[in-house]
């Protein structure tokens, strides 16, 4: 289900985002050329998606990747590190 949510971690090559939500923290990856986001944006996703869904952001649809959501700010920031380059 469609809720918002807030980046609180980008990495270094913007492929990678963690979203804080209301249940957690989602580990989404952008696919292909899906513009940039900085820490304290806000977006619209289903945050217990896994694989391709869409997300949402100022208006537009963007190509994502769920990768899965935890509990802890330190645990999904780390999967994301170790998945998409710091």
């Amino acid at each position: 289900m469609r809720s918002a949510g807030q980046v609180v971690f980008v990495s270094r090559n913007e492929g990678m985002i963690v979203v804080h939500h209301d249940d957690g923290y989602a580990v989404v990856e952008l696919i292909g050329d899906e513009g940039s986001f900085s820490v304290g944006d806000r977006l619209e996703g289903d945050w217990d998606a896994l694989g391709g869904e869409p997300l949402f952001a100022d208006g537009e649809t963007l190509d994502a990747y769920f990768q899965g959501s935890w509990g802890s700010r330190d645990a999904a920031v780390q999967i994301a590190r170790n998945t998409g380059g710091g």
